[in-house]
């Protein structure tokens, strides 16, 4: 029996667990690393942490900003996370990048529909966040 199929019968699944389920029941492809999934969903790079201690599943997006001052970073990344209430957005500390992410608990009732407004929310946060950080 696999790690999902032994969270099921037992109900107590990790966040990543349900995201395991969703890559398999839509047919979407993921790298399973030690504590890490990566995968492409409609051509945008995405990380989600294996936390097994936890029913909450944290997806993020890397933001590469190569050039820009880490001043800058810090202003917008403050900015946006002030308005977005469902996103966050840090600086790396070695500020070559800025992770956005979006943490929620996801459970039985979840459906497709709901990951994939997960992932459209962080896609339309990162292409905001490089718009304010080009001007």
């Amino acid at each position: 029996m696999d790690h999902v199929n032994k969270c099921l019968t037992t109900n107590n699944m990790a966040g990543y667990d349900y995201l395991i389920k969703f890559f398999k029941e839509e047919g979407f492809r993921y790298e399973d690393n030690d504590s890490v999934l990566s995968f492409k969903i409609q051509g945008v790079n995405y990380l989600a942490f294996k936390n097994d201690n936890t029913p909450f599943l944290q997806i993020l997006i890397g933001c590469n900003t190569d050039g820009q001052s880490r001043s800058k970073q810090l202003e917008i990344c403050n900015s946006m996370n002030q308005e977005k209430f469902v996103l966050k957005f840090t600086v790396n500390s070695d500020s070559n990048r800025v992770i956005c992410s979006y943490e929620f608990e996801p459970n039985a009732s979840t459906t497709s529909e709901d990951f994939m407004a997960a992932f459209a929310i962080l896609d339309k946060g990162t292409d905001e966040f490089f718009e304010r950080i080009s001007k």
